[in-house]
């Protein structure tokens, strides 16, 4: 797998961002495709992109193996705290052919990277529960029942 690339998205990779979520929807049994979805998903996470850092992972042909994406929260100003930053991984996702050889761990220390330089207080996701060791791996530790976290 050290023939993977890891990239931050830019706003070019609109199109690559919106497959690569349409396929992981489509895993999911209750998921029905309909037209148009690929341009309605890029064109809203375009529009909000300043605010959803993402990754990609391309495998040695270029082709989009894996996305990482989050939301980044920050609170209002406060006189009674200070201003403090977090991100919210929603999405997590490694296509079927590249599963099982640590991608998505390398994908997490990236986005733990970035955090660490964008002075992000934690950075929590909510984890299924067959993925709980991949989060666990990566430093994750539960919050709640579903909620796990990581802290710099």
């Amino acid at each position: 797998m050290s023939d993977v690339r890891i990239i931050p998205a830019t706003r070019d990779e609109g199109l690559i961002v919106a497959a690569l979520a349409l396929q992981m929807d489509l895993e999911d049994d209750a998921a029905t495709p309909r037209p148009g979805f690929i341009t309605e998903y890029a064109d809203a996470w375009l529009a909000d992109y300043a605010r959803r850092p993402t990754w990609l992972a391309f495998g040695p042909e270029g082709e989009a193996v894996g996305l990482v994406q989050a939301a980044l929260i920050t609170k209002l100003p406060s006189l009674r705290r200070p201003v403090v930053s977090w991100l919210h991984v929603g999405q997590v996702f490694v296509v079927r052919a590249h599963r099982g050889h640590g991608l998505a761990g390398r994908m997490l220390t990236d986005v733990q990277d970035w955090a660490r330089r964008h002075q992000v207080d934690r950075i929590q996701l909510n984890a299924r529960q067959q993925a709980r060791s991949v989060y666990e791996r990566a430093g994750f530790t539960p919050a709640a029942d579903r909620l796990m976290e990581w802290r710099p």
